[in-house]
């Protein structure tokens, strides 16, 4: 009988922990997206709600400085996903994340145009003609700041430089408050040419619009990163929607949608562009290829002289590895001599 009782007591402690397990892996949970992640992630959450057939996840997409600036006001959330570390970082700044902040995907740029191509558009170089209507998300947000990196290069290249530059902002006619409207509105034929991320070609615009490849040495890597909300509702859903999304599972479908995976990328620098002998180096190549010195530096912080020691290899040397194209190619009949350096956090140089 004593015996009796105890299983009884067991089973029933059990089935109640079974089912506050499975209680915690059911509700609604908040997902403020940027609006480039719109495709990839709902197809997302439909996975993530097959997995766990109790959860419904809700999503607030939008611009990422819109979206940031929403959290700050406290609008409540369980997980914010930004298109660049900058809009991240005022939610972080606000105290309403604490939690680690990963990166998940990564996107490049790209240049659209209407499939009629009414003005004639074939590369950057006829972005400046006059007369071309031009369409760029507004200054604040993600896909803008990535833009103004790549027209910063540009306006430092010796093919193109600061009045090329110019001419490109003169023909700004209209300024969206995200990437996705941009995509739309070109793909309406409202404007000649737009800059999008590669995954703004989505299927439902894929025959509306022609797309141009931006050469390296002017584009530049998006990084996306996600975290939870600290007064999160759904603590434990929104770390397990987190992990499915930096998981094989999550990473897969990304890449179905033009991102660039985070996963199996093992290179903290990639030298490309005007390279003869790209590289792609992990830790491990950099210490078996090339000599490491160790250089002494002094600095003033806070009033103190602090004296340190890094040790690494000479740029240098890993530029000699890769081989610059001395030549160049020709762009519009004249040379482009940069090489792309991008670390792995996805910041570039261009030399």
């Amino acid at each position: 009988m004593k015996f009796s009782s105890l299983l009884i007591t067991c089973l029933l402690f059990l089935l109640l922990v079974m089912s506050t397990a499975h209680a915690q892996n059911e509700g609604e949970l908040v997902v403020f997206a940027a609006s480039s992640l719109t495709d990839a992630y709902e197809s997302i959450a439909d996975a993530f709600e097959a997995e766990y057939p109790g959860v419904n996840v809700l999503f607030n997409f939008g611009g990422s400085s819109t979206l940031a600036t929403q959290l700050v006001q406290g609008a409540p959330a369980d997980v914010f996903a930004s298109a660049n570390d900058n809009q991240m970082a005022i939610v972080v700044e606000s105290n309403r994340i604490t939690e680690p902040v990963h990166t998940f995907a990564k996107n490049r740029l790209v240049l659209i145009i209407p499939s009629d191509n009414p003005a004639e558009i074939h590369s950057l170089g006829e972005l400046a003609n006059p007369g071309v209507h031009l369409i760029l998300a507004a200054p604040d947000v993600p896909v803008r700041a990535y833009t103004d990196i790549m027209l910063d290069r540009l306006a430092n290249d010796t093919t193109y430089g600061e009045a090329y530059v110019q001419a490109v902002l003169n023909n700004i006619v209209s300024e969206e408050p995200n990437v996705r409207q941009v995509a739309a509105k070109i793909a309406l034929g409202e404007a000649d040419a737009g800059i999008v991320y590669l995954s703004d070609i989505t299927p439902d615009i894929a025959n509306d619009v022609i797309a141009l490849p931006i050469p390296d040495t002017f584009n530049t890597i998006a990084t996306y990163p996600i975290a939870i909300l600290d007064d999160s509702t759904q603590p434990e859903l929104a770390n397990l929607f987190v992990d499915f999304v930096l998981s094989d599972s999550g990473q897969e479908i990304l890449v179905e949608w033009g991102f660039a995976s985070i996963r199996g990328d093992r290179s903290i620098l990639v030298v490309d562009g005007e390279a003869m002998n790209p590289l792609a180096l992990t830790i491990d190549d950099l210490r078996a290829s090339f000599s490491s010195q160790t250089i002494e530096v002094n600095y003033i912080r806070d009033n103190e002289a602090i004296i340190t020691a890094f040790t690494g290899v000479t740029l240098w040397d890993v530029l000699q590895s890769a081989q610059p194209n001395l030549d160049g190619n020709l762009i519009n009949g004249s040379p482009s001599l940069n090489v792309v350096m991008t670390g792995i956090d996805g910041q570039q140089v261009a030399i």
